[in-house]
């Protein structure tokens, strides 16, 4: 590999590197090629517009040439963004071309977003990028000042994965990008009995969002049959994959796309989701065959275009609740929830932020949130079971007049 990639002379003010997406013969099938979408790094000539493919991207095509292009541009976008970076500022560090990069300019790049609007989670998928960026250069005997060796694997919850080498990295202070990613945790006993009350249809996806960080398009996907009970001393095990139940709908509004096919955990909170588990299966029963855990009226597969529609039913009631016999306080929470845009994976972005300051590290974030497979070992079982009771704790503390009355329905039931 060429180590002159970076030059200095003012003719390179005019180049900055850029994703370029590309398409490759991949495969013959029936006598025809089959087509693959790549997203690869180029440069591009700001001046004269023309873009050529940089021998970069053999780091992109090598890591993760069998994942999704939405997993490539990611990538490959924060590559570019560091490669821009070090442009920008070769001459303040004295970099001429990629031999002269030290550990030290990962660092610095991370922190440069210090005081900028960019979230910690964001510097994080760019130190993710950035690790592996280094030890492959380092292992191409491009980086003279950095061995292999510098890179340690270790062991975490759920698998080996390679620690970040960049020292002293000062993150963003956590902030949600507003309320309307998240449902406030004090009233997530409110929501979730207000969606009993509004839309029961989809009450228990609502628990299994909020609980496991479903994204709608897995909730419609499930079986009845994929609902894996008692798992690690009551929690559910989800096997995801794409159903296609309503083949009827040639369109998105079917929800035929589960984005990760795996095993999720939904986590047991004060036995809510046996409750719900137990009343919806009773209640909703599907007719055509599909076996479809969330049906409509007509006892066919649900579709993501109606799950929405149930929940701006729960979501219109929850702010009228509040802004009806709510404190001050209250009140303010639902003019701003009123103001912004927010749905479905408000459910989602909650989990993930009843979890965010429980785990030790973003490896056990991201597994937990099913954004890589996870392992049905009885490890993980006992490892998430941890986080299960943190959770339980957390939503014991919460504003004690909104506990919803699926506690009481529970004692009684015993």
């Amino acid at each position: 590999m060429s180590e002159n990639i970076i030059y200095l002379n003012e003719n390179s003010l005019n180049i900055k590197f850029t994703p370029i997406p590309v398409y490759i013969d991949w495969a013959v099938i029936n006598n025809k090629n089959v087509q693959k979408q790549f997203c690869l790094i180029g440069l591009r000539d700001t001046i004269q517009e023309v873009e050529i493919i940089d021998n970069l991207s053999d780091f992109i095509v090598e890591h993760w040439w069998n994942k999704e292009y939405n997993t490539q541009r990611r990538h490959c976008s924060n590559v570019v963004k560091f490669l821009n970076w070090i442009l920008e500022n070769r001459r303040k560090y004295k970099i001429s071309n990629l031999s002269d990069l030290k550990l030290e300019h990962g660092t610095y790049f991370l922190n440069s977003f210090i005081g900028t609007t960019v979230s910690r989670e964001t510097v994080q998928r760019y130190e993710r990028t950035l690790k592996y960026f280094y030890l492959w250069l380092s292992k191409k005997n491009v980086l003279k000042h950095i061995s292999p060796n510098s890179f340690v694997k270790k062991e975490g919850l759920f698998g080996t994965y390679l620690e970040s080498p960049f020292k002293n990295v000062r993150y963003p202070n956590y902030k949600p990008k507003s309320n309307g990613h998240l449902i406030p945790l004090r009233y997530i006993p409110l929501f979730l009995e207000i969606a009993i009350i509004e839309a029961s249809p989809i009450a228990l996806g609502i628990y299994l969002q909020i609980f496991g960080g479903l994204r709608t398009s897995e909730v419609v996907n499930i079986k009845r049959t994929q609902m894996l009970r008692r798992v690690n001393s009551g929690d559910f095990l989800v096997k995801l994959k794409n159903q296609n139940f309503r083949t009827d709908i040639k369109n998105a509004s079917g929800g035929n796309y589960v984005k990760k096919k795996r095993d999720q955990m939904i986590f047991q909170i004060h036995d809510w989701g046996n409750i719900l588990f137990r009343d919806h299966c009773s209640l909703y029963k599907p007719k055509d065959g599909s076996g479809a855990l969330f049906v409509n009226q007509s006892g066919k597969a649900m579709t993501y275009a109606s799950y929405y529609q149930h929940f701006n039913k729960v979501k219109k009631a929850f702010i009228s609740f509040l802004k009806k016999y709510g404190k001050p306080q209250d009140k303010l929470v639902a003019n701003s929830l009123e103001r912004l845009s927010w749905n479905a994976h408000i459910g989602r972005g909650t989990f993930t932020n009843l979890l965010a300051d429980e785990v030790t590290n973003p490896y056990d974030l991201a597994f937990l949130r099913g954004d890589a497979s996870l392992l049905s070992s009885l490890d993980y079982m006992v490892a998430t079971s941890r986080y299960r009771d943190l959770m339980s704790n957390k939503i014991s503390t919460m504003h004690s007049e909104y506990i919803p009355r699926l506690i009481k329905r529970n004692e009684t039931k015993s």
